[in-house]
């Protein structure tokens, strides 16, 4: 019986000879048979993958809505658990059960002169996006002196004098919350919760309050 040319065989004989193959090498021999015969496949196959990805990605990002983005100064490094369970009780009372709603929380500022702290508290700061800064008082005023933080009167409006208790230099102070206390995050009094000069967050902003005072 004549012998057939590989390029006289069909497709159907071309896989099974290919596979015969495969099947005879040891696992290293297979994949590099596999990238030296096929690795513009696999290169497409892995670019389509990571496109796919970061596509997915976007569209989750682009669906999620932030009802609050929160700093804290100074937390407490081994409060990560603590942060974690307030952030998911302040979603619980904020938010409306939408699964693309979320709170962030960022702990990672210090209140220190070095430049480390200094360059991550303006950097929170002046991006525009965190709606409430939590710190000691001395960082507070570094800061409100530079204009920047709204007055609480004008975000609580009417509803003001029944937080008026728990204000510190008509600030929200947190540590006059016995919650805030039992999340054990931050060791220092007072606590002040300053909400940002960019935040338009208003009825957010006053459920945080109610959260914590209510």
């Amino acid at each position: 019986m004549e012998q057939k040319h590989e390029s006289d065989l069909t497709s159907k004989e071309k896989r099974q000879l290919e596979f015969q193959k495969l099947k005879s090498m040891t696992f290293r021999q297979k994949i590099e048979y596999l990238w030296t015969y096929y690795k513009i496949w696999l290169v497409v196959l892995l670019a389509v993958i990571m496109v796919g990805s970061i596509i997915v990605t976007m569209v989750q990002n682009a669906m999620k809505v932030e009802l609050l983005s929160i700093a804290i100064v100074d937390a407490d490094m081994n409060a990560q658990e603590q942060i974690d369970r307030m952030t998911d009780d302040l979603l619980d009372y904020i938010g409306t059960g939408d699964k693309y709603e979320t709170i962030t929380m960022d702990a990672s500022a210090g209140s220190g002169d070095d430049y480390t702290d200094v360059t991550k508290r303006m950097v929170l700061l002046a991006s525009g996006t965190v709606d409430l800064f939590i710190c000691n008082e001395e960082t507070y005023e570094e800061y409100d002196e530079q204009g920047g933080f709204r007055d609480w009167s004008e975000i609580l409006g009417d509803d003001y004098g029944q937080y008026e208790q728990y204000m510190t230099n008509g600030v929200l102070d947190l540590s006059k919350s016995e919650k805030w206390q039992e999340y054990g995050i931050t060791f220092y009094e007072p606590v002040y919760a300053g909400a940002l000069a960019a935040s338009e967050k208003d009825e957010n902003l006053k459920a945080f309050a109610e959260f914590f005072f209510e």
